[in-house]
């Protein structure tokens, strides 16, 4: 097995048919700066929803990505800012190709983690988008190898088809913001062949080799059972009134005290009105507008005082009013169900799902595997790409 210096974990990916001529391919940027296939961690067509209608929102990217590197390099961290990162055969992958791939997640990742945390998660996404990478490189290598042809007129289309959605059917404006990307025409075409490739390739060798049996589906539901564990649950309504601010002025106090106007609106319940209408007039919390709805809920999930009430009023019961120092509260219980296991019939296909795609990972990385062993692949370490700078 050709195999230097490490090797390329595989990614879950999920997979997806072959597109014909009349779907559109899906991007993101990541090779300096230009649009690129989404070929990361499976996430083809996920990455085409955020981008169309804007598909050359990569611009600049490699260079603040680079930045990026420089600073994680400024704290002593280990991804340096260009060089080889991994070649498939001759096919070589640099670090700032895999940089502007992860551009994404890094911006997510910004909002979400500080500090070593940060880096330490930018290191992850960068470890595992050269991983997916790799296995890009390694399917189109292996499409090489077969002699296989990718027939022009299919890209083309394909490039027709991109661009009357994102351009409107504008092929010079289309052409103009190539332009404006430093990108060719062939170029791009070149791009969007190798996704085309991978897309076909994966539906030809995963697919169709996926069977997943009711005793698979069976024993997923046996293994998870605890899952499937419900609590009793109520389905609650509830009206909050809370007192007014100490400034508020009110030429009649008792109008707005939470409890007597909590006990006019329980009197009007019982008198016929709609809860779920008062709460909407009334309710001063968030949802008051879905009718003062909560869904089914363990009654747990409330503050003491009303978790008491909920979990022992009757269904169809209003409740008295419930006060506390912020508020005053009516509850009602539209219905209740009883702690169960839910039973396997409601689950099926959700399992069904879920088997099959674990199946498809399992055939995948067996997939990867073989191609693997067949091609030379070459994953350089951090001082043989610092030593390529």
């Amino acid at each position: 097995m050709n195999i230097n210096r490490g090797s390329c974990k595989t990614s879950k990916v999920d997979t997806e048919d072959y597109p014909p001529a009349n779907k559109h391919a899906c991007f993101v940027g990541s090779r300096g700066g230009r649009l690129r296939p989404a070929l990361m961690n499976g996430r083809f067509c996920k990455s085409l929803n955020r981008l169309r209608g804007r598909p050359f929102a990569w611009r600049g990217m490699l260079g603040a990505l680079l930045l990026t590197g420089l600073a994680i390099q400024a704290q002593g961290q280990r991804i340096p800012v260009d060089g080889l990162a991994a070649k498939v055969n001759n096919r070589a992958i640099t670090v700032g190709e895999v940089m502007a791939a992860v551009q994404p997640m890094e911006r997510r990742l910004r909002m979400t983690y500080t500090g070593q945390e940060l880096v330490q998660r930018l290191e992850e996404a960068f470890e595992q988008t050269l991983n997916a990478m790799m296995e890009q490189a390694l399917i189109i290598e292996e499409f090489k190898r077969r002699d296989g042809q990718m027939p022009r007129q299919a890209v083309d289309q394909q490039i027709q088809a991109i661009i009357a959605e994102n351009f409107g059917g504008d092929r010079g404006r289309f052409l103009q913001q190539l332009a404006d990307e430093g990108m060719t025409l062939e170029e791009w075409r070149e791009e969007i062949r190798d996704q085309m490739i991978v897309m076909m390739l994966r539906s030809e060798e995963v697919r169709p080799k996926v069977v997943v049996s009711p005793r698979q589906i069976r024993a997923a539901y046996e293994a998870r059972l605890a899952e499937f564990q419900q609590d009793a649950e109520a389905r609650v309504r509830m009206i909050t009134l809370t007192a007014p601010s100490d400034d508020h002025e009110q030429e009649d106090p008792v109008s707005v005290d939470p409890e007597v106007q909590a006990e006019n609106l329980r009197t009007r319940v019982l008198d016929g009105e709609s809860f779920a209408e008062l709460a909407r007039t009334y309710s001063q919390d968030p949802r008051a507008e879905r009718g003062g709805d909560w869904g089914w809920i363990d009654p747990e999930v409330l503050r003491p005082e009303l978790a008491q009430v909920a979990a022992h009023l009757e269904a169809g019961a209003v409740s008295e009013v419930i006060t506390t120092p912020e508020a005053a509260y009516l509850l009602t219980v539209e219905d209740r169900r009883e702690a169960r296991i839910i039973p396997f019939s409601e689950v099926r296909d959700e399992l069904a799902d879920d088997v099959r795609r674990e199946e498809e990972a399992r055939i995948y990385r067996a997939w990867i595997d073989r191609l693997r062993a067949r091609h030379h692949v070459e994953r350089f370490d951090l001082d043989d790409r610092e030593r390529s700078l």
